[in-house]
């Protein structure tokens, strides 16, 4: 009967959050920029680089292309070993919007910090050098800007679609953060935005510093938010397809493991109360399903309720993502979402226990 009972509860919790999340999305209005603007906001493109030789010149190439052009592009290289300076500084004899900041400290946190420090435009976009953003990317971001002022604007990301399973499969987990994200901030409780796609005024940013946990290697996204929440700031999610930036998924399981431990370390310096409920309803239904898997092989009513909780589960899940999948150009989510879903509890707890016991020292 506890078993039943506490399954029901856990069950309960989480159906009402995906809910919450169902409602959110559908509140985000799709915005579509007119081409005929008026635009005058300049913007400071800030990235990070760390030995990215071989992404840089393409990303370089993407931002040259942009459609809005008053814009400044601040690269910030953090103590690369290839040759990402050597590009850079070649690039800059053809396309001088170019900045090339070498950084002082070590990091990408801290390359983030001095990248904003030095941006001439109040309005700052920060973004990963091995990204590609659409063609109307800063266009959009400054109508947006222009239109509807906010503090803080997180937009979306998505992962480039390789041929193989785990492509996919982080295609479908990734795009679910993401919207989960735009749908808490749908209905005013933002909880999560990336840094590899978000814009904030430099005012914004100043006011935040001191809530940014410098001494993490990761976070500076989620605790800018956090701050600018706390202080009542505007915080939107900019849904438009036009405003998309591609990233690359990893290439490998342990480096997917890497990034996510490096993802879930800052999760202890969390307070804001949405982030660490929502944190641990996603870990606590987790943790369940592994105990009554285990459970399962000695008691008959356990193994009932994994599989009542595991397709209750797949099924409300996927409520969510066939919600989602046009704007982030899913497919086969019904399919992909099968193998997902058994993973996903093992991945979900080895991630939160050992990026807890054994945190990360860098970032690449």
């Amino acid at each position: 009967m506890f078993l039943t009972i506490l399954t029901i509860i856990i069950s309960t919790l989480y159906l009402a959050l995906i809910i919450v999340f169902i409602i959110g999305w559908k509140r985000v209005f799709t915005f579509v920029p007119k081409g005929n603007e008026n635009l005058k906001i300049s913007i400071s493109v800030v990235v990070p680089c760390r030995n990215e030789a071989k992404n840089i010149r393409h990303f370089i190439s993407s931002i040259a292309q942009q459609s809005y052009q008053n814009f400044e592009l601040i690269l910030v290289n953090d103590h690369s070993t290839d040759l990402t300076r050597s590009y850079i500084k070649n690039a800059q004899t053809v396309f001088p919007k170019i900045v090339l900041i070498e950084a002082e400290g070590y990091g990408k946190k801290n390359a983030l910090k001095e990248g904003v420090l030095k941006a001439k435009s109040d309005f700052i976009v920060t973004t990963d050098a091995d990204c590609i953003p659409s063609y109307h990317w800063l266009e959009t971001l400054v109508c947006y800007q222009q239109k509807y002022p906010a503090d803080l604007i997180i937009c979306p990301v998505k992962l480039s679609a390789d041929d193989n399973f785990l492509s996919h499969l982080q295609a479908i987990e990734f795009s679910t953060l993401v919207a989960s994200g735009a749908a808490a901030a749908g209905v005013g409780i933002p909880i999560l935005c990336n840094a590899a796609n978000l814009a904030f005024t430099k005012q914004t940013w100043l006011n935040s510093r001191e809530d940014l946990h410098e001494e993490l290697i990761s976070g500076d996204d989620i605790f800018l938010l956090q701050s600018v929440k706390k202080r009542e700031g505007e915080i939107i999610f900019l849904k438009s397809e036009s405003v998309f930036v591609t990233a690359q998924p990893t290439k490998s399981v342990s480096e997917f493991i890497h990034q996510r431990r490096r993802w879930a370390s800052k999760s202890p310096a969390y307070n804001d109360w949405h982030i660490i409920y929502v944190a641990c309803l996603i870990l606590l239904i987790s943790v369940w399903e592994l105990i009554l898997l285990a459970l399962s092989f000695s008691n008959i009513i356990a193994l009932i309720l994994l599989g009542s909780l595991f397709l209750f589960k797949y099924f409300i899940d996927n409520l969510f993502l066939v919600r989602i999948k046009k704007f982030f150009q899913l497919q086969n989510t019904w399919l992909y979402s099968i193998p997902l879903s058994i993973i996903y509890p093992f991945y979900i707890v080895f991630v939160g226990i050992t990026s807890i016991l054994f945190k990360p020292k860098k970032w690449k």
